[in-house]
């Protein structure tokens, strides 16, 4: 076995996401178990862009989620698959595709069965 491959849950971990999610796509929740769709992949860019706009909003100077936010913190980590702190340190390593370079098939197999 390849000592650099992770299993799901070590995926979901580096990835800051739910283990009931897919770090690689925006495949939805409900549709993990269907292989024979594709969904489109979440790029590293664009899910950190949203995150930070989100933290903007949210969370003060010392990182807590501001009165009255919680609720709406607890939505946009579902909706970007991906917690809002702590912040990632595979964000320092610049150009780095973090979603794309966790195995696919296997994780929605994996889903499937934790599912």
């Amino acid at each position: 076995m390849d000592s650099l491959c992770m299993d799901g849950a070590e995926v979901s971990m580096a990835c800051m996401c739910s283990n009931r999610s897919c770090p690689c796509c925006w495949c939805p929740d409900s549709q993990l178990d269907d292989t024979r769709s594709s969904c489109k992949f979440r790029r590293a860019k664009d899910v950190f862009a949203q995150l930070d706009a989100a933290r903007e909003q949210m969370l003060d100077e010392e990182d807590c989620v501001l009165r009255g936010k919680a609720e709406a913190a607890s939505e946009t980590e579902k909706r970007l698959k991906h917690k809002l702190l702590p912040r990632n340190a595979w964000r320092l390593i610049e150009y780095f595709e973090l979603f794309m370079s966790c195995p696919k098939d296997e994780l929605h197999q994996w889903f499937v069965i934790v599912i």
